[in-house]
C-alpha cells in the first residue's frame, strides 16, 4: 500500500462522513425525483461507507495500516455503532421521506454531527475541508 491509497481512502472516508452526517444534504438529496444518479440515496450512502470503504470490521485494517488512528476511532465510535446498528422503518431502504422523519436516523445524526466536529479540530485542514463542506449534489446528477 502506498501513501496514495491511504490519502485517497481517507478523502473518501471523510466525505461519506460528511454525506452521512448532513441533514440538508440527505433531505435535498434523498427527496429530489427528478435526478436519477443512484448515489444519492440512503441505501448509497451506507454502501458507500461500509462497503466501499471496507470497513465491515470496525476499522481493523484500516486501523493496523494506520489509515486511522485511535483517537479517531474513539471519536466516531458511538455514531458507527449506532449507524451499523441501524434499520430503517419496515426495513423499506428506499423509504427515504419515512428514514428522514424516523427519530432513531434523527439521532444518529446527531450523535454523528458531534463526531464529525471533533473529527474536524485534530484532522489536517484539507481533511477538515472535506468534512465541513456544504455539498452541492447537484453538480454531480
Amino acid at each position: 500500500m502506498t501513501n496514495n491509497d491511504k490519502d485517497e481512502w481517507r478523502k473518501r472516508w471523510l466525505y461519506s462522513i460528511n454525506e452521512l452526517t448532513s441533514f440538508d444534504l440527505q433531505k435535498k438529496s434523498w427527496l429530489n425525483r427528478t435526478h436519477t444518479n443512484p448515489h444519492w440515496s440512503f441505501v448509497e450512502f451506507m454502501c458507500c461507507y461500509f462497503d466501499d470503504l471496507v470497513i465491515d470490521d470496525n476499522y481493523k485494517y484500516q486501523f493496523d495500516k494506520g489509515w486511522v488512528t485511535s483517537e479517531e476511532l474513539e471519536i466516531i465510535k458511538a455514531w458507527h455503532e449506532a449507524l451499523d446498528k441501524y434499520d430503517s422503518p419496515k426495513n423499506e431502504d428506499y423509504n427515504h421521506e419515512a428514514i428522514l422523519k424516523d427519530p432513531k436516523w434523527l439521532d444518529i445524526l446527531q450523535i454523528g454531527v458531534k463526531s464529525k466536529h471533533k473529527l474536524a479540530e485534530i484532522v489536517s485542514e484539507s481533511e477538515k475541508q472535506i468534512l465541513i463542506e456544504e455539498v452541492d449534489y447537484l453538480k454531480f446528477v
